[in-house]
Formats: structure tokens, sequence, C-alpha cells
């Protein structure tokens, strides 16, 4: 199977607990696959990082996926480096990617926020440099090309899963989101509404179906909230049959 790129249609929608636990299952499975996240925001001293459930999750650590920054603020990785006078190479990124591939790991590569949020201020006509942390950089400078979630799936050629909200205001998120993902040729494999609450709210009730009906072929997996214990472990099931078609088909 192709390498993942879990992305979603806003911050803050489970990304990291849907990128988890598709890690275990694919795990259950066989696959060696190994989390990823990039670069790091929102970061706590003290507190569980999203990494560290990434890691745990594939039950290893490895030094190479481990996040290039991992920083306080909770802004858009390349506002919240810049901020710190820093600034992510992309080509690092796509070093470390090809370097646990060669290992033999298949990557779930979990994104920062939506599928245009961006990494790096970078240019893209950069990309060939060296591999570094690039200091002070500074986004006004160059053409005003910058490295987004979009870009790196594309470059890396990862397939993708689209997670969103089970509510009302989802069908246009998602819809965007793979159309954005379309034209640049990422093939999606499935949206995830994540965290259905109610049985009897219209939207959450209606979304599925109408989700299938705007976006024929692409499997719609639900998964309700999670309330009481680990919702890692809550949520892994619900992405067996996903894990396991996955698996089985081939790369699109």
């Amino acid at each position: 199977m192709r390498d993942l790129l879990v992305t979603g249609t806003d911050t803050g929608i489970g990304k990291t607990v849907v990128s988890a636990a598709l890690i275990k299952a694919l795990r259950a499975y066989g696959v060696s696959a190994l989390g990823f996240k990039p670069v790091e925001t929102g970061v706590v001293a003290g507190e569980l990082a999203d990494s560290d459930e990434l890691a745990r999750a594939s039950g290893e650590k490895h030094a190479l996926a481990s996040p290039l920054l991992q920083l306080p603020e909770a802004l858009a990785p390349a506002v919240a480096a810049a901020r710190a006078g820093m600034d992510v190479n992309p080509a690092e990124i796509e070093a470390r990617i090809t370097s646990l591939r060669a290992a033999g790991h298949t990557l779930i590569i979990e994104g920062a926020g939506g599928v245009m949020v961006p990494l790096s201020w970078a240019q893209k006509h950069a990309l060939g440099s060296d591999p570094r942390t690039v200091r002070g950089s500074d986004p006004s400078d160059g053409d005003g090309a910058f490295f987004t979630v979009l870009d790196l799936a594309e470059r890396c050629s990862l397939e993708a899963i689209v997670v969103g909200r089970a509510g009302l205001g989802t069908l246009n998120h998602v819809a965007l989101t793979v159309a954005m993902l379309n034209t640049r040729g990422i093939p999606v494999r499935a949206v995830v509404l994540n965290g259905r609450r109610s049985p009897d709210d219209l939207a959450e009730l209606t979304n599925p179906s109408t989700l299938a009906r705007m976006l024929p072929g692409l499997p719609i997996v639900e998964i309700p909230h999670h309330t009481r214990g680990k919702p890692i472990d809550a949520t892994t099931p619900y992405l067996a049959t996903l894990a396991a078609d996955l698996i089985a088909t081939p790369p699109l």
C-alpha cells in the first residue's frame, strides 16, 4: 500500500486520534505502519504531544519520525516557526520520508489543519537544496510561494484520508478538501466523519449518505464521540475494515 496523508477539514477534529488508530489497525494486519508529524505546534511542556501518540501507536519511537520542529504556539506551522525565528526546509521533510520508506515502513503522515495550511515559507523552487533548518526566514521575501500540506502530499506521492466533523457544515468542508486534493491528482481513499454524538441529530444522521451521493465510490467511515477511556483504542475497531481495504487495494 502507498503511504498516507491524514488531513482534515479543519483543526481540532481528531486527526491525531484517527492517525494513531489507523496505525494500530494496520499493525494488527502485520503492516509496519509508522506515524510522522513533520512540524508540530501547540506543544505544551509536560503534556503528551501528538507525535508521542503516533509513536505509542506504532510501538516504536523512530528518530527520523520525530517532528523537525516542535513549537509552543498553536498556529499554522510556518507562522509559528517564523515567530520563533525559524523555518523548515521542505527538502528535509522529503528526505525523512525517503529514509523511512527505505527502512521498510508504511507511513501515516499527519498534516496540520487542512490541506492549504503552510508548513514552511521556503520557496518551492529551492526544494533541491541541502536539507536543513533555515533560521531567520522572512515570509515577505521572494515571490510569495510557500509549501503547504497539499504540496507535501503531491511531492511525496501520498494518498489521502480526509477527517471531517460528523455534524452540520461538514458537507461543504469535506467536498472542498476532496476537490483540492483532486486538483493535484492526489487519490482520496476515504472520508472519516469523526465524533458523532447523537443518533437523533439530523445533520449527523444524513451526512454519510449525502456525502456518498456527492462523492460516489468514496468510502465514508463514521466514528462516534468517545467521552471515556482511551479514544485511540476505542476508535481502532472502526478503522479495521478501512485498514484491510487499504492493504488489499492497489494504489490508486
